[in-house]
């Protein structure tokens, strides 16, 4: 063996995985001495290799050679080309070797007229193929994400996306999304979106979704783009074709600002698109048809082709496809899964405001209002605390007496509202008008613990800074009382009762939902139940799951 044959066949640009040493040149003169080539083997790799690329067409003895040379089934090892390990079953590394070897010479014919490049480019193009399959299988990118990555190093792949693409397709590892998995996602997103975003109004949810990205990494005013996107200057077809690529990367590492890779002119977008005409928000029949028709990118040139109407929502749209591109996978995976959650929050809006409501509460009687409480008190109701809290406020309420003399700050606020945003002491309070005391209560669903009351009055020693100047307004602050009201289904026991939190004294009254499920139902208790419990569970934000609930317990 010569270093000359090692130099020989790495001219021809074949695929070699990184390390791949004298082991290489070797195969190559195991297959050569095989073939009964007698001449020196370095001499015969380069005249066939300048003889393939004056006529086009390569030899049967060298076609033979490097379809072996890429893949030897049986050998030890099979391959110096791909890293077999990292490819999944299905295809399987035997699958995706066989059509790479098998079709290397088809490729490299057709990469040259896709890409009206020379021979030896082609070539080069092709011995990238080992990292493409690497970042297909192993990290599950797409041929757009693979592309635009490697152009940042200066790899050449040609001049798109989509002679990469093409590779991948002719060693089988096509990456397509069927309308059947697009409508499996939408239907767990459906499901899930009650569990991500609670009771929260449009705008609300808006704000939460913005904050938890940013968590994730997303350094832009998100809260802004997503407002100017789904409100200010709402145009349906963004909304969908933002889903479909969030669609997208839910099941690829895919390159979001790409419009076309997965052809969404297809059955698959139809689908989608029939569920937004179908909750009253028109996106036509094929929104990136309509709204972006020939554009592979959709970037600032797009955005700014837009009529002016539109144009402000295609820069949030941009905006937000470009700053995910540049997130990991993880955190783009997270934040797609909130964003998905927030379009179906939409789209269910829209539905129910366009439609009957759901599943509405009627107003509630004494013998409902007995059967409420009862319910409650028998354990969690699996609402993420949304029933719980509703009815801790009427109860709040109705054991404050005159509310004439409380100011009330929380009441009806979302589960998902903080207290360090609203700088409330508990999910509702109430204050004294006249009196130096505060009632602040917290409900929370199943069992309650010392680390959760820890956590509360962490967030308290937040809070009290912001409303200091205005309680001693009226009185120093150690003048002051806060009764803070936990209600649970269950208690640990040994729970801490009185603290100085800032300054201010606090007293903590622990209640089992099951300590008020004999209270009296009167006409002022039915009354607070009917505006602070059915009237926000009736509103068209509330998942109609939670109301099925309350149903289910009166």
């Amino acid at each position: 063996m010569t270093l000359s044959l090692d130099a020989a066949i790495r001219t021809i640009l074949l695929p070699v995985a990184s390390g791949t040493g004298e082991e290489y040149a070797q195969r190559a003169e195991d297959i050569l001495n095989d073939l009964g080539v007698a001449e020196d083997h370095a001499d015969w790799v380069n005249l066939e290799t300048a003889e393939w690329e004056l006529s086009g067409q390569p030899s049967q003895a060298f076609r033979e050679f490097v379809t072996r040379l890429l893949f030897s089934p049986g050998q030890i090892p099979e391959t110096f080309a791909l890293e077999a390990s990292v490819i999944s079953n299905p295809p399987g590394a035997q699958d995706v070797l066989g059509a790479f070897s098998s079709r290397y010479f088809e490729m490299h014919a057709r990469v040259m007229a896709d890409e009206k490049c020379d021979h030896r480019q082609a070539r080069r193009v092709l011995s990238h193929t080992h990292s493409l399959v690497l970042m297909a299988t192993g990290d599950k990118m797409t041929a757009s994400r693979i592309y635009s990555m490697m152009l940042r190093d200066g790899i050449d792949l040609g001049r798109s996306w989509s002679t990469s693409r093409y590779i991948l397709d002719r060693c089988g590892l096509a990456q397509t999304i069927s309308v059947d998995e697009v409508r499996t996602l939408f239907t767990q997103d459906a499901i899930g979106e009650a569990d991500l975003l609670g009771d929260l109004d449009l705008d609300d949810c808006i704000a939460y979704v913005a904050e938890v990205c940013r968590g994730f990494g997303y350094s832009r005013d998100l809260q802004s783009q997503l407002r100017t996107l789904f409100v200010d200057d709402l145009h349906p077809p963004y909304l969908c074709m933002l889903h479909f690529q969030l669609t997208a990367q839910a099941m690829f590492n895919h390159r979001l600002t790409n419009a076309y890779e997965f052809e969404p002119r297809g059955e698959r977008v139809l689908w989608l698109a029939s569920e937004y005409n179908r909750a009253g928000l028109d996106v036509g029949m094929s929104p990136f048809l309509n709204n972006a028709k020939s554009v592979d990118t959709l970037d600032s040139a797009w955005a700014a082709s837009k009529k002016k109407k539109e144009r402000h929502a295609a820069r949030a749209l941009v905006d937000i496809l470009t700053e995910l591109d540049c997130l990991s996978d993880p955190s783009r995976s997270a934040a797609g899964q909130y964003l998905r959650a927030l379009l179906h929050r939409m789209l269910r809006i829209s539905l129910q405001t366009n439609t009957v409501l759901t599943a509405p509460l009627p107003a509630i009687d004494a013998e409902g209002g007995h059967r409420l409480l009862v319910g409650v008190a028998a354990g969690n109701t699996g609402t993420r605390g949304v029933i719980e809290q509703r009815l801790t406020d009427c109860i709040a309420l109705r054991e404050a007496g005159d509310l004439a003399q409380w100011r009330l700050r929380g009441f009806g606020d979302s589960v998902f509202t903080t207290n360090t945003s609203q700088k409330k002491l508990g999910d509702a309070e109430l204050k004294h008008a006249t009196e130096n005391r505060i009632i602040a209560v917290e409900a929370h669903g199943g069992r309650l613990t010392e680390k959760y009351v820890q956590d509360h009055l962490f967030t308290m020693r937040n809070v009290i800074p912001h409303r200091l100047e205005e309680l001693e307004d009226r009185a120093p602050i150690g003048d002051w009382a806060l009764e803070l009201q936990f209600f649970a289904h269950d208690l640990d026991n040994g729970l801490s009762e009185d603290h100085i939190v800032e300054g201010l004294p606090v007293h903590i009254n622990y209640r089992r939902f099951a300590d008020v499920a004999g209270m009296p139902v009167d006409g002022d208790f039915l009354a607070l139940l009917s505006t602070y419990f059915t009237e926000h569970l009736n509103a068209v934000h509330v998942h109609s799951r939670t109301r099925q609930a309350v149903l289910n317990l009166i």
